[in-house]
């Protein structure tokens, strides 16, 4: 497909560009971390996009208008305003919550979604390890559904991802791109959260993980059966991400909004806060950078709807592992010198302590 330029120029499409010429998307975790790269990379590098759909949820002292311009006042979004000025009638905010049943939407966005949505990017999550389980389970897993529910509505949908975690078999020393057994029956979890009381759901957690090690990695493991169980008749597929880390270069180099993960034990460190962190020097540290990770979650979405409408025989679901590879892997032991390395060079002037040693030991 060629496309004409505002300076009568044509331009002509990638493949991956030209499946979204043209499209409407609806995003859920968009106003999140991944979110927020991934609006600015769909503006920038898929030109053509007719409408961009996000789930916001409600906040009681900003209205849904006001939380869909906070978005855009970060200043990742500042390269991309100087070359999409016209952006924001492309984007509209659709009222929601992952807490609520049906995601909280309204007859009528619903039926707006229903009749004009082509691709889905299911991303909204807790990740917090430490969430209690009934929460977990609603945002992680009945969400999920919910979405799946909605994508079997859908008049003209193309392609849907639902973005996972390298971890969610983290029992098992190697995952493969394909579905595992969930930890616990998918549909008899969503029961149980419903009419369990909290108290007793607070006992029962640790018997429920079992080998899991926290609620997020169980929660995202059960969703993934969701996944399977209602997306037999979709075009889906499963984008299975490692540990998120700030962008390599795009849109700006370095750029992360939050303390999550290796982020936090840096941050921890370098004010003299964490003083240690046991981890096997060893052991591969699976991060990858957020721009390359959105970079293939839009390239995974394409592939999708590929191979929904060339396999007419399988009903197979893509399962895509976005990890380190084993030619530029790093290990927990080589993240904590250059940590201590490059901390040292630029120290924080938020530091509450200075030390002399490695602020992370190492144990095996």
């Amino acid at each position: 497909m060629h496309i004409t330029t505002g300076l009568n120029e044509e331009t002509q499409l990638t493949p991956v560009q030209d499946f979204y010429y043209g499209t409407n998307i609806f995003i859920t975790g968009g106003t999140g971390f991944l979110g927020k790269i991934l609006l600015n990379k769909l503006f920038t590098s898929c030109p053509g996009v007719e409408m961009i759909y996000i789930l916001i949820r409600k906040k009681k002292s900003k209205d849904i208008h006001t939380r869909v311009e906070e978005i855009f006042d970060d200043p990742i979004f500042n390269s991309m305003k100087k070359t999409t000025p016209k952006f924001r009638h492309r984007f509209q905010g659709i009222a929601g919550d992952c807490l609520l049943p049906g995601l909280g939407l309204s007859t009528t966005d619903r039926q707006i979604l229903v009749n004009h949505v082509n691709i889905v990017f299911h991303m909204a999550a807790t990740v917090r390890f430490d969430e209690k389980l009934k929460i977990a389970m609603q945002i992680n897993v009945k969400a999920c559904r919910d979405i799946m529910v909605l994508c079997n509505e859908m008049k003209n949908l193309k392609s849907v991802i639902h973005v996972s975690t390298a971890y969610t078999q983290c029992p098992l020393r190697k995952i493969e791109e394909k579905f595992y057994p969930p930890p616990s029956d998918s549909k008899n979890m969503m029961l149980l959260m419903e009419c369990a009381p909290e108290r007793l759901l607070e006992g029962l957690t640790p018997i429920l993980l079992d080998k899991w090690p926290n609620t997020y990695t169980f929660t995202k493991a059960i969703a993934e059966d969701v996944v399977r169980l209602y997306g037999q008749k979709l075009p889906v597929g499963m984008f299975r991400p490692g540990i998120v880390i700030s962008t390599y270069r795009d849109p700006v180099c370095g750029w992360i909004d939050n303390f999550y993960g290796p982020t936090g034990a840096i941050a921890g460190a370098g004010t003299g806060v964490i003083r240690t962190l046991r981890c096997n020097p060893s052991a591969v540290a699976n991060m990858v950078p957020v721009d390359l990770c959105v970079n293939s979650i839009i390239a995974a979405s394409w592939d999708v709807s590929q191979k929904h409408s060339k396999i007419s025989l399988s009903n197979d679901i893509p399962v895509y592992n976005f990890c380190t590879s084993k030619e530029n892997q790093l290990t927990w032991g080589d993240f904590t010198t250059k940590t201590t390395k490059y901390g040292l060079m630029y120290p924080t002037l938020k530091a509450l302590c200075c030390y002399i040693r490695h602020s992370i030991s190492l144990h095996r």
